[in-house]
């Protein structure tokens, strides 16, 4: 599915400087790249409940998920408009210190990396005016990985590190101001509905989880996007 789609957005691209002619048919298109920086707030399974788990050996071993709720994250993406509609190929990487869930208190802290890589499709109303409110969708592969959140039965032995994995679909709102022919601001409303299918830890590998675990993430946004 993730290939899929990142084949599609390469392939739009290409396909349409392909067929597309100046005459009859044509489409308008341009180019553009942004960065965009936004507030996360986040709710759902992550961090209410632990996932138990054997190693290799066989030993039991704990996995405490970060109790996410509300972190900043940048957003930088490279996309194409063909007339009214927007393909873009969004990449987003963060790091923070959040408190490990499972326990009675918040007091162990631990290293969070996040990222997450995906497509967005755009539908710009009032296209080519230059305010452009826009309502889309958007696909997107996530990774959490939390350091020493892996606590081993037997506490001889060292903590590890965890990665959660899964997908999510996007609900996107947005308006597109241009400052000039180029320059154009941006504030978005993201809603990513997340289910983590698979988790990783050092000593059991890859695995599937028996039941999914959800979380929904709504990201405020503003962006600087560069059109060419």
């Amino acid at each position: 599915m993730k290939k899929f789609l990142v084949t599609l957005l390469f392939l739009s691209i290409f396909s349409t400087s392909a067929f597309a002619d100046e005459g009859e048919g044509y489409w308008p298109r341009s180019y553009f790249a942004g960065v965009g920086f936004g507030v996360v707030a986040t709710r759902g399974d992550i961090g209410d409940n632990n996932i138990s788990g054997k190693t290799e050996n066989g030993d039991k071993e704990t996995v405490h998920l970060p109790s996410l709720n509300i972190f900043m994250m940048p957003d930088f993406f490279l996309g194409v408009n063909i007339a009214q509609f927007s393909l873009s190929a969004n990449f987003n990487y963060w790091n923070l210190t959040e408190s490990l869930g499972g326990f009675p208190d918040k007091s162990i802290k631990e290293n969070i990396r996040i990222w997450r890589f995906g497509v967005e499709f755009i539908y710009n109303f009032f296209w080519p005016e230059f305010f452009q409110p826009g309502i889309g969708l958007g696909y997107a592969y996530t990774s959490i990985k939390s350091e020493n959140s892996v606590f081993p039965a037997d506490e001889s032995k060292e903590k590890t590190a965890s990665e959660l994995m899964g997908s999510s679909l996007a609900l996107i709102m947005n308006i597109r101001y241009f400052l000039t022919e180029n320059l154009i601001i941006e504030p978005s409303l993201k809603f990513y509905e997340t289910w983590f299918s698979n988790i990783n830890t050092e000593n059991a590998g890859t695995n599937e989880l028996k039941h999914k675990i959800w979380q929904t993430f709504a990201f405020v946004e503003l962006s600087f996007i560069y059109q060419f």
